[in-house]
Formats: structure tokens, sequence, C-alpha cells
């Protein structure tokens, strides 16, 4: 299975152009299927909205989109709690906001992990419902046996090492022994504008955990804008970062970093 992992694009801050150049980056490398890990929008606008739409409608290759906490209403507090994925929705032409992909010998779930409200002041950070991993736990149940299993949310389920960001949603603990009961090798998110590449251990088991810097917004964490490719064969899991290159006179492209393989287990 070939995935291609953006996060962050953050429509209302992108350089001019910069989105045809990821497309065709991504889809130059010919994945299974593109996995857009939340926050589409800067504020949630509908002119925002409107450019993701297009960018989206514009793939040839099947995406698998989630909302971020950057894609719930800003200003409109009344349709954040009435309402809060309206625009996401009309965006994404799909009512879900759990979607599951199937293709290339593999699986991804997608699972929400952006809050509307929280019990604390960080309304930005994540959490697991445990609804939700009760439903990811029998999605993954139903599928044919061999599959290789991943995982893609917006925000970490791991603390990573020098990423302050990088903080875990809520019950993660019982999201991340949920998905090794079930088989599930790779786990992808964004949110940090930041690119890391870990392998932890979980329930027993091991999983590779993958988080994608900000693919167009202009609103960088001292990391160029960029995406990750993963190739699973039967023997291992192989991470590519694709990084934006900017030369003067020289239209935008995204070249590859030496890749990250870890075995499978």
């Amino acid at each position: 299975m070939k995935i291609a992992l953006c996060a962050d694009l953050h429509f209302g801050s992108v350089p001019l152009g910069l989105e045809h150049a990821l497309r065709e980056a991504m889809e130059a490398e010919r994945p299974d299927v593109i996995v857009v890990a939340g926050d589409l929008t800067l504020r949630a606008r509908r002119r925002e909205f409107e450019a993701a739409k297009i960018w989206l409608a514009a793939l040839r290759t099947p995406a698998l989109v989630l909302p971020g906490n950057h894609d719930l209403p800003y200003f409109n507090l009344l349709q954040r709690f009435a309402d809060p994925f309206h625009r996401f929705h009309q965006a994404t032409g799909t009512p879900h906001l759990e979607p599951v992909f199937e293709g290339g010998g593999g699986a991804v779930l997608g699972f929400n992990t952006a809050r509307s409200w929280q019990p604390h002041l960080r309304w930005q950070e994540g959490a697991a419902r445990r609804r939700d991993i009760a439903a990811a736990e029998a999605e993954f149940a139903a599928m044919p046996p061999g599959l290789f299993k991943a995982v893609a949310a917006h925000h970490p389920f791991l603390r990573v090492p020098d990423e302050p960001r990088a903080r875990p949603v809520r019950r993660a603990d019982d999201a991340l022994r949920a998905f090794a009961r079930c088989g599930v090798e790779l786990l992808m998110s964004g949110h940090t504008h930041r690119s890391f590449a870990i392998e932890v251990q979980v329930g027993g088991g091991r999983l590779v955990a993958l988080g994608a810097p900000t693919a167009l917004s202009a609103r960088m964490r001292g990391e160029a804008n960029g995406f990750w490719t993963v190739e699973a064969d039967a023997t291992a899991i192989a991470c590519t970062l694709w990084l934006r290159e900017v030369a003067p006179g020289r239209a935008d492209r995204f070249s590859p970093s030496p890749t990250k393989s870890f075995a499978r287990r």
C-alpha cells in the first residue's frame, strides 16, 4: 500500500500557486490514497473552505479527508456548538467524520479528534471519544484478514521528543491500546506543523507514528512545507519526507529527504 500524507493546508494563508505544486508532487508518486489530516482552513471562513473544495475536487487520486481544530467555526459561536462541521461537510462532499479507505492491500481509518469545546481552556487540542474508539475497533474487526492497517487523525496521540506541541489527545492511552489490539501498524497526524517519524511500543506491539509538517501554509514552525509518502510492503514501512524547495526564478517544487524504513512486526 502507498499513502501520501499531508496536513494543515490552511487555505487562507497559502502562497500563490503552491497548492498546485503540492497536488502535482503527491500525485506524481502514484499513491493509492491521499490522506489530508485536518486543518483545511485557517479560520473556517466560507472562502477558505471554497478554495479547499476546489483543490480537493482537482485531485485524481482518492482522498481521505479529516477535520482539524481550525476547521471549526471561529467567529460564529452559535454554529460552532450547533453544527460545527457544516462547512467541512460541504467542502469535502461527505457526511463522514471517520472515513475509511481500503485498497492496495491495506486500509486507512480516519479518526476525528477535533472538538468544538473541551473541559479546559486549550480548545485547540484534541480528544478521542469512547464511542469513536469502539467504532474504530468494530470497523477494523470487520475488515478481511491480512490488510496493512493505519489510522489518521489531526492531533497526535503520543508525546514526541523535542516537539512540545505534540500533546497527546485526551484518552490517548485508551485509543492506542485499541489500535494495538486491532493490529494497526501506522499512526498519522498533523497539527504540530513539524515532521516526525518514530517507532513506539504500544500494548506489547510496535507502531510507527508519523507527523506531517504544514503542507501549504505560510505559518511554518521552523520547517519547510512538506508531505510524506509511505509505502508498506510485506517486510517494511518506508517513509519519505518531501520538503518544499524555493529558488529565485523557479517554480515551487518538493524534493525527497532520505527514506526512513521500519521493519513490520
